[in-house]
């Protein structure tokens, strides 16, 4: 039954890990939106943690001339005419810059202040017309930075748009794509694009789109480094700008033809090679927040500013900060992150393709394996398990798969998804934990159940807490057990009626079992007037015999009071035997099919039961065993030894002692008394009869505590010495239960 049970708790832990994997799947925006919107936050957030130990330093100077709101205030506001854009040209070809790339298109001509004069002046004479005509070319804007363009290593920036009207004039692309006209491919597709005008992209060295296209949630992670625009391949501004920093001619598409499908598996220039996914993208390697390349304000660069030589050799990328411009995108790293800074993030990596991370081909199969593999460890881990350690397997697996990502990540620049494992741990969890917390609720009510009639509730909550094994198997173990029985309980029923009878030992089994609690006892039974209880079971009690020991004492301390209260009602008062034996017992839940009980068997529990039927004999109200006093903790209850006996039925002997009072409750002379008392037991265990004589007699008259004893004693040794026993070790035994 149990087998069956948690396998059907392993089943249903596989249905969720299926359930998991098959969210991979499931071709609905909202669920993978969903997926990508938490996946791309555990991806900031284990980049953002790692910017700062990730600082890298290369040969390269990457600068961003911004056309920021201190150029604007200076230059005029933008956009600047394009004389000025090509006297920042000049200037920066003049400092050294080897290639120029612009986050900026130029869609339209601008207007030639010849055309402006000649049409705000229709009468003009024909000659001033002509001379004013002659100087268009040399105030035309265009073709002032068309001439500066092809002075200069310039890549200028376009940007395809699905939504606009195609305008400008785009070149021939630098890309080799090798595919089958019938194939098709993965990259994203667009068929309408804002070029430049043609005077201008002829006069550059190359061209690239601008377009950053983020994820569903809105970010930039990925940078697209080719589009597909009539079903050629375009590259991007940092894509061309690395091909003509590293003087190629062209860039190579590397791909794979499978059923009809291109699949793009990376780019080469030169030696250069990167990865990429099917869609040509490859994730933004980003160096820090915004502002971790170098800014320099356009108008510094117009007005001279900077040293001589500051920027030999560099690379340049020309865009703006401003506000107002509206160039600012949401990334990883900042959610207004100038789009040009993104462009150089991306050219830096395919400079050093080494700092890019990797989505490895066999990814999906690797999150696919590791998913499979997590379910069924945790399913089967936490089948068996109470549901604190079920967080705690949580915990450990949670902190072994980020450790795992975060290593692949800082380590081998390996981006692996992690949510969906996450996603499975914690439901996981949830589910086991649940059914763990339904099991604890039953095993409570069980243990409660059986439990409250033998030990108060406090104890109950207490077992609980331990955990200990609620089936209550039958264990040996090192116990002590209490028998307290009324004395002539027979006689003294005579007296009530059953009414009185009835609330006499309600009183009496109320007083006595609150005693047994407060002392750590569990109760066995009640049989008529007769109350059994044990201590060690089922919680640990290291001082399990001085706590029965105790519980006797309080025992009769409490039903003296009851005397009192009773014969206040003219009922007889209320005397008690009780026994005391300790020693290794069988305890459990014990019975048939049809009834049980814990409860406690075994010779010691017998003996108890025997040596409470001897208090009568030696006019004690408490008598325990050998084992049982050697266990007390010491300097805690003063005792005296009463007798070395043989029960009945038993031929081992057995020494009984009786419990006299608390440490704290005796004085000197009670300890002297208890000394010659000791002394006079052991002239009469080694025969020395005429001194046991001397010695009882003197504590008789004493009236040291219960005199019976001595009574007992004395008759024995006048019968000794009449008849003196061939072998003696003082041994007495008793012929009567």
């Amino acid at each position: 039954m149990r087998s069956r049970f948690y396998t059907t708790r392993f089943f249903m832990g596989m249905c969720i890990t299926c359930l998991v994997i098959g969210l991979q799947f499931i071709n609905l925006s909202q669920v993978q939106g969903f997926l990508e919107r938490i996946e791309g936050m555990l991806y900031d957030l284990r980049l953002n943690t790692t910017l700062s130990t990730d600082e890298r330093q290369f040969d390269e100077q990457i600068v961003i001339i911004d056309i920021d709101e201190k150029s604007m205030q200076e230059q005029g506001r933008y956009p600047w005419s394009r004389s000025k854009v090509a006297q920042l040209v000049e200037k920066l070809h003049e400092a050294g810059v080897l290639v120029i790339a612009f986050d900026i298109f130029f869609a339209e001509p601008e207007r030639n202040p010849v055309d402006e004069i000649l049409n705000n002046n229709k009468k003009l004479d024909n000659k001033l017309i002509d001379q004013i005509t002659a100087l268009s070319s040399s105030v035309d804007a265009d073709t002032i930075f068309s001439n500066t363009l092809s002075d200069s290593e310039v890549i200028l920036g376009f940007l395809f748009d699905n939504e606009a009207k195609t305008i400008g004039y785009l070149p021939d692309t630098s890309i080799v794509w090798q595919k089958n006209q019938y194939d098709t491919s993965q990259v994203e597709s667009f068929d309408k694009v804002l070029g430049n005008i043609e005077q201008l992209q002829t006069s550059a060295i190359g061209a690239g789109f601008i377009n950053s296209l983020p994820e569903s949630d809105g970010f930039i992670r990925k940078a697209s480094l080719v589009l597909n625009y009539n079903n050629t391949l375009y590259p991007s501004l940092a894509l061309e700008a690395a091909r003509v920093y590293t003087l190629n001619d062209s860039i190579n598409a590397i791909t794979e033809s499978s059923q009809n499908i291109s699949w793009l598996q990376g780019l080469s220039f030169g030696k250069h090679i990167i990865p990429t996914n099917e869609k040509g993208q490859v994730i933004i390697p980003f160096r820090g927040e915004a502002r971790s390349f170098e800014y320099i304000s356009a108008t510094d660069v117009l007005n001279e500013r900077l040293a001589e030589g500051y920027l030999e050799g560099a690379i340049a990328f020309v865009g703006t900060s401003a506000v107002g411009l509206a160039d600012l995108r949401t990334t990883s790293v900042g959610v207004q992150y100038p789009g040009v800074e993104v462009h150089a993030n991306v050219f830096e990596s395919l400079i050093h393709p080494e700092i890019i991370p990797v989505e490895p081909d066999i990814g999906l199969a690797l999150s696919l394996l590791m998913l499979a593999f997590t379910g069924i460890i945790l399913s089967f881990s936490m089948t068996k398990q109470t549901p604190g350690n079920i967080v705690l397997i949580c915990l450990v697996f949670i902190i072994i798969h980020i450790s795992i990502n975060w290593y692949l990540w800082s380590a081998l620049k390996v981006s692996l998804p992690l949510f969906q494992n996450l996603l499975l741990i914690t439901l996981l969890t949830l589910y086991y934990a649940a059914i763990g917390f339904m099991i604890e609720s039953y095993k409570r009510k069980n243990i409660k159940g059986m439990f409250n009639q033998y030990v108060p509730p406090a104890y109950i909550d207490k077992l609980i807490k331990q955990g200990k094994n609620l089936e209550l198997k039958s264990e040996k173990r090192n116990m002590s057990v209490l028998f307290a029985d009324i004395r002539s309980f027979t006689d003294l029923s005579e007296n009530f009626t059953p009414e009185e009878l009835t609330e006499f030992m309600q009183i009496y089994l109320t007083d006595v079992t609150s005693i047994i609690f407060e002392n750590q006892g569990t109760i066995d039974k009640y049989v008529g007037d007769m109350v059994m209880a044990f201590w060690n079971a089922p919680l640990d009690d290291e001082d399990h015999a001085t706590h029965a020991v105790i519980t006797a004492l309080k025992m009769i301390q409490a039903t003296k009071k009851l005397s009192v209260i009773f014969n206040k009602r003219d009922w007889p008062s209320v005397n008690i035997g009780v026994g005391i034996s300790s020693g290794d017992m069988n305890v459990g839940d014990m019975g048939s099919t049809y009834r049980k009980a814990y409860t406690v068997l075994g010779d010691e529990v017998n003996l108890g039961s025997r040596i409470e039927s001897l208090t009568k004999f030696y006019g004690v109200d408490i008598l325990f065993t050998e084992k049982t006093f050697n266990q007390l903790v010491p300097n805690k209850i003063v005792c005296r030894q009463i007798d070395k006996i043989k029960v009945k039925g038993k031929n081992q002997a057995v020494t009984v002692y009786q419990p006299l009072a608390f440490v704290e409750e005796t004085n000197q002379e009670t300890e002297q008394n208890l000394r010659l008392h000791q002394e006079g037991i052991n002239a009469y265990n080694q025969g020395q009869w005429d001194l046991a004589v001397q010695l009882f007699t003197q504590l008789k008259q004493n009236e040291f505590y219960t005199t019976t004893i001595y009574d007992i004693y004395l008759n024995r040794l006048a019968s000794l010495k009449d008849n003196p026993p061939k072998e003696w070790d003082g041994t007495y035994t008793h012929q009567s239960k």
